[in-house]
């Protein structure tokens, strides 16, 4: 049987910082009863966003929480765990699926993903839910691949095992160890650099303002041709669709300089270079346990 699975997620300055907020909770509402917003005091239109989009498409499922996170100068990103937190509290309840800002389920996987949440219901060991990334970098067109992406990661939760929210929400722990979780066989399409240049170099005076450094001095992001991209040649989730469409997506990577050869990058390639022969990753960091 499947279980009834809240979803939760967290967002503040959508606008700003190109968030395509709407898309993101528009493809995890069919799978779940109930979905929490956090959304912190903004300095845009994030709070009316949301709630245009609750009223219109919403199906009485979603409840907004408008909270204020706090200054950014010299506060850790901890802060969104805190939320992330503070949202995965609100529900109802016991499994949960947490989707961010700027990922994207596929409909696709829908079906699969049910039976993957039913299996994990049956089991008592299970923890959570693990899903498969795509980045995508640039524009919807090309998948960053290899040691600077990540490849898998929890995002639906058993709320009664006690998991939490940490480092900057991208993971959760139990305790002081790492959650037991089965495979969702489900992908998480995410477009967190399908942005503009402007909506990049915030995102890193972000990070300054949150490490405590002065943010009028960090350098204007820029792309980079990346040896890990690669051209998509699937199908976006029908959630995203029509924001994709919406847009015009420049980026081309032949016009792109590459990245200056590092120590670090020089890492990333000879990682890279490994896993297309193996298929492994080398140290690859993992915030869960797999379960049989």
């Amino acid at each position: 049987m499947i279980p009834p699975l809240s979803g939760f997620s967290i967002v503040k300055n959508a606008s700003i910082q190109e968030y395509p907020v709407e898309v993101a909770l528009r493809s995890a509402l069919p799978l779940v009863d109930e979905l929490v917003v956090d959304i912190g005091i903004s300095e845009d239109d994030t709070l009316e966003r949301v709630r245009r989009w609750a009223e219109s498409e919403g199906g009485g499922k979603v409840r907004v929480l408008e909270r204020d996170w706090g200054a950014e100068r010299g506060r850790s990103t901890v802060v969104h765990s805190e939320e992330t937190n503070a949202a995965m509290a609100a529900c109802r309840n016991d499994w949960a699926l947490y989707i961010q800002a700027d990922e994207v389920l596929h409909a696709d996987d829908y079906e699969a993903f049910r039976e993957a949440l039913a299996r994990a219901e049956r089991d008592p060991r299970a923890e959570g839910l693990l899903f498969d990334y795509l980045h995508f970098y640039g524009s919807p067109d090309w998948v960053l691949w290899g040691r600077r992406s990540y490849r898998k990661e929890v995002r639906v939760v058993r709320r009664s095992s006690g998991v939490r929210s940490v480092s900057g929400a991208q993971g959760f722990m139990v305790g002081d160890r790492k959650p037991r979780v089965l495979p969702a066989s489900a992908r998480v399409f995410h477009y967190g650099y399908v942005k503009s240049l402007r909506a990049l170099t915030e995102k890193r005076r972000l990070g300054a303002r949150y490490a405590g450094r002065d943010d009028a001095d960090v350098d204007p992001f820029r792309w980079r041709r990346h040896g890990g991209l690669v051209r998509f040649e699937g199908t976006h989730p029908p959630a995203a669709r029509a924001w994709i469409a919406s847009e015009d997506w420049p980026f081309d990577p032949e016009a792109a300089p590459r990245p200056e050869l590092t120590p670090y990058e020089l890492k990333v390639r000879v990682s890279d270079a490994i896993e297309r022969l193996t298929g492994r990753r080398p140290a690859e960091h993992r915030n869960y346990v797999l379960l049989d």
